[in-house]
């Protein structure tokens, strides 16, 4: 894929959304081309729902992957997000342990945020046609100014200062296989090995752990994330509760 740089947006993903909007014949992007929009600073970047995303300057990476893919039911579309997640599990993994995927869209290193992706995009029949995947990765960052609670970069952990573009070329080449593995899977009807992938990398995937959703606090362990981004739980009488996105928060 190639990478289009861009300086100063006020998002990656807006900006590539732009793009879709916009009339037939008028980008190739519109059209069917792939690529990853690259920036070094974003005035608005955006998170889950109001959330937004704080990055200091040409510290960190923040980009949008735009892929185009067919072959994915929208009923399966979350397959997706569990692509970019074990993509970056597995870059991050390569300079520090303590790398995990906390769900739904997250990553962390032990109980701080390093990473958060945003994906959005669009359905033609039963199918997927576009989707975009926004992702901001903490990477030289030293100071947060933002009220988020717990954000922590690889140059606090590693105390070392890192090449952003050979990370992300690490990342765009762990996309590819997995997407593309993904894609064969589903066509020949096998169970999609990026599940059990993912599920391995999962935050809390052992022991139980406290939540908290409209009727409480409660205890549970975490039985798997289905195909359609649906957390299932495990509470400590045995009820089995399912979550979608932000029906239950991780109480850290």
């Amino acid at each position: 894929m190639d990478i289009i740089h861009l300086s100063d947006i006020s998002s990656t993903n807006a900006y590539v959304l732009q793009l879709l909007n916009a009339p037939v014949g008028s980008s190739p992007f519109r059209d069917g081309k792939e690529g990853i929009f690259l920036c070094d600073y974003q005035s608005a970047g955006k998170g889950m729902g109001t959330n937004k995303w704080e990055s200091e300057a040409g510290k960190n990476l923040l980009f949008s992957i735009l892929v185009h893919p067919s072959w994915l039911p929208a009923s399966k579309q979350y397959l997706i997000s569990m692509v970019q997640a074990v993509s970056l599990c597995e870059v991050l993994s390569e300079y520090t342990d303590g790398i995990t995927i906390k769900w739904p869209n997250d990553i962390y290193w032990h109980d701080k945020k390093i990473s958060g992706t945003l994906i959005e995009g669009n359905i033609q029949g039963r199918n997927m046609s576009n989707m975009v995947i926004g992702t901001g990765i903490n990477i030289n960052q030293e100071i947060f100014l933002s009220d988020a609670p717990n954000p922590i970069s690889l140059r606090n952990i590693t105390a070392t200062v890192h090449d952003k573009a050979d990370i992300l070329n690490r990342i765009i080449t762990r996309f590819e296989h997995h997407q593309s593995t993904l894609k064969a899977d589903l066509e020949s009807g096998l169970e999609p090995s990026i599940i059990a992938t993912y599920h391995n990398h999962l935050y809390r995937k052992e022991g139980l752990h406290e939540y908290q959703d409209k009727d409480g606090l409660f205890k549970a362990s975490t039985v798997n994330v289905k195909p359609n981004g649906i957390l299932v739980l495990k509470r400590e009488n045995g009820t089995i509760s399912e979550y979608e996105f932000k029906e239950v928060k991780f109480i850290l």
